[in-house]
């Protein structure tokens, strides 16, 4: 099971670092595939912070400056370098990626497209209670 999920964070990864890979440079591509791992961590420690802020009923966690959250997302993105491209954890799976078996290689990019939307939404109705319990209505534009 942590192989899986392990193989799941390296497609991750290898599915950022291939989308137009073709039009970047390699260090740039390295650079996308960090970025993707590091903004789905930071929608679910964001998701998780918002309930835990609800539970608290407290605005302890959400409230930080837009300089702490910037902060943290580059130590996310740090800590994702280290592993996937100096280590070379990343850079050698995705090597490998292509060298996959085909029901392997579909059953990992399903996953990790699923784990992704499933991610997102997950996201989205953490936000909408955080407001509801809050009280933050948001202005709409009509």
């Amino acid at each position: 099971m942590f192989r899986f999920l392990k193989e799941i964070y390296l497609t991750g990864f290898t599915l950022g670092f291939k989308f137009a890979c073709e039009r970047w440079t390699p260090l740039i591509n390295l650079g996308k595939g960090v970025t993707a791992v590091a903004l789905f961590e930071a929608f679910i420690l964001m998701g998780i912070a918002g309930w835990i802020d609800v539970y608290l009923g407290s605005r302890t966690f959400l409230s930080a400056s837009k300089m702490a959250v910037g902060i943290a997302f580059l130590v996310l993105c740090a800590a994702n370098h280290y592993i996937l491209v100096i280590r070379g954890h990343g850079i050698k799976f995705e090597r490998d990626f292509s060298n996959l078996e085909k029901s392997r290689k579909i059953r990992l990019l399903v996953t990790c497209a699923l784990l992704m939307l499933a991610n997102f939404a997950f996201f989205i109705y953490s936000v909408s209670a955080y407001q509801r319990f809050f009280h933050i209505i948001p202005k709409s534009g009509f």
